[in-house]
């Protein structure tokens, strides 16, 4: 099953979209602009609103990054869980709840929190200002190398 999301076409679309041998880049504007974006997945019939993924737009390989605008009072729709794939939240403003299995765990702007596959998790807005996460989902344990270890000074 394919469950690629597109953009939907009466809202936002990214700009600025370059490629060259070595990069992909987009522009999806400013963060309080997120909220303007949303994406489609025809074979589902589910729109995201708010939401931007960046998989494909960016041809991403090794993962999958999505940034959302959840609006203020506002409560997750569902608990979600992965069968492979670790998130990594990274609250960019605002604030809200983060519900874990059966913690729940504060967040706010600068929050960084990493989130197992098997792990049932959803994000709430229960303030009155916009809540802007980014989510990094890659598969746990895949990292092979990572800071020197996977670098190479040129």
């Amino acid at each position: 099953m394919d469950t690629q999301f597109e953009f939907e076409k009466n809202h936002k679309q990214a700009s600025g979209i370059e490629s060259g041998t070595n990069f992909n880049k987009a522009d999806i504007g400013k963060l309080n602009e997120i909220k303007d974006f949303a994406m489609e997945n025809k074979e589902l019939n589910m729109v995201s609103e708010g939401k931007v993924f960046l998989h494909d737009l960016l041809k991403l390989t090794g993962a999958e990054i999505s940034i959302t605008s959840i609006p203020a009072n506002t409560k997750a729709p569902f608990l979600h869980k992965h069968k492979n794939n670790e998130e990594i939240y990274i609250v960019l403003s605002g604030k809200g709840t983060m519900h874990i299995d059966a913690q729940d765990i504060e967040v706010k702007e600068g929050s960084i929190v990493r989130i197992s596959p098997d792990a049932k998790r959803s994000v709430d807005n229960n303030s009155n200002e916009e809540l802007i996460v980014m989510c990094i989902q890659t598969k746990a344990g895949s990292l092979g190398g990572f800071t020197l270890e996977d670098a190479e000074i040129v």
